[in-house]
């Protein structure tokens, strides 16, 4: 119950194994629990959480053949041992290298489907005949909850592995559209990163700003090529056409449905092109009124596009971009994340405020 409870409360597979294997320490009254997982590339079993080991700067690695662990990966069948010195296969050299020789030891095999194992679950004590073969069946029930927490992180994973690529390939069909402004999205990512990082955001949020960087300017593909690559100034006419793009990549972008740790994604992507004194667009909005990761992608917006050769123009320095910045802000452009943005450039910067 306490393992299932577990499962439920975190999405981190680290730290949920972590929990797992000190609730198995605590039930079976053992010195010491670990997990191995099995690196198919490697052909070693490798901890992915062992206690006693957290002071290691690398993790535990054996041949998947090796000691009792490799017999029960081998075999997918469970082990009691009552006395390791009474075992050939006890792995004396890992009980060296690790410091800690047990005396008893439990292991079963982590099963996905019949034929399928992907690691072993073992608990060990420095008691001779600590364990008896009774217990094997709770142990060998909590490595199936393990193994069902081991595949969902997995899908969980490859799910955000698909997502990914299907934005980087997005917004690289759509920059493709404009030799001139092949990497603008990219750019405009990692310098909104840049100034996150500068910032404090999270490591979560700055995934969010990546993400939402590469897909500001989706709504684009529905402005025409004759004005998006147009090399004069634009017309009045066609210049409120190009602003239709905030507004349809806002559209284009609600009809996704995000994860919640993306959750306005499609907000924050209109509102790249909003001033904080109200002469933006497409909703003139003022101040506050804009959230923190669109004043930031703002400014990496800005920031790329004036350092960048246009059909209409050369790009600028980066000194000339930044003293234009400098210019713009507070009235038009967040004073803080322009500073941060020169704080990532290492061209100095204003005092952060983290607050």
């Amino acid at each position: 119950m306490q393992v299932s409870r577990a499962i439920g409360s975190t999405r981190d597979t680290r730290a949920l194994m972590k929990t797992i294997i000190e609730h198995v320490t605590a039930v079976f009254d053992a010195d010491r629990s670990s997990l191995y997982l099995h690196d198919v590339a490697k052909g070693e079993l490798w901890t992915e959480v062992a206690q006693g080991l957290e002071h290691w700067p690398n993790r535990l690695r054996i041949p998947a053949d090796h000691g009792l662990c490799g017999r029960v990966f081998a075999t997918h069948q469970p082990v009691c041992v009552f006395d390791t010195h009474e075992e050939a296969d006890f792995a004396r050299s890992v009980a060296s290298r690790t410091e800690y020789s047990p005396r008893s030891m439990l292991i079963v095999p982590i099963l996905l489907g019949p034929t399928q194992c992907v690691g072993v679950l073992q608990v060990m004590d420095h008691r001779i005949g600590h364990f008896h073969r009774e217990d094997l069946p709770l142990l060998e029930a909590i490595a199936v909850q393990v193994a069902i927490s081991l595949e969902n992180a997995e899908l969980y994973h490859a799910q955000r592995r698909q997502f990914k690529s299907f934005v980087e390939s997005f917004s690289t069909a759509l920059d493709a559209r404009d030799p001139l402004t092949a990497v603008h999205s990219i750019n405009v990512a990692n310098y909104a990163m840049g100034i996150g990082t500068v910032l404090g955001l999270s490591t979560q949020e700055l995934e969010w700003l990546r993400i939402a960087g590469l897909l500001h300017d989706v709504g684009k593909i529905g402005v025409r090529e004759a004005v998006l690559t147009k090399p004069g100034r634009l017309t009045t006419e066609e210049f409120e056409e190009m602003k239709e793009h905030a507004v349809l990549s806002r559209s284009i972008l609600s009809k996704i449905e995000f994860i919640d740790d993306l959750k306005g994604l499609d907000v924050v992507a209109a509102a790249h092109h909003e001033r904080l004194d109200g002469s933006g667009y497409p909703d003139s909005l003022r101040g506050e009124e804009i959230p923190l990761k669109a004043r930031i992608l703002a400014v990496a917006d800005v920031y790329d596009a004036l350092t960048q050769t246009r059909h209409y123009r050369q790009g600028m320095s980066m000194h000339e971009a930044l003293r234009l910045l400098d210019a713009m802000a507070p009235h038009q452009v967040d004073r803080q994340c322009v500073g941060a943005l020169r704080a990532f450039l290492g061209c100095g910067a204003w005092p952060i405020d983290h607050d």
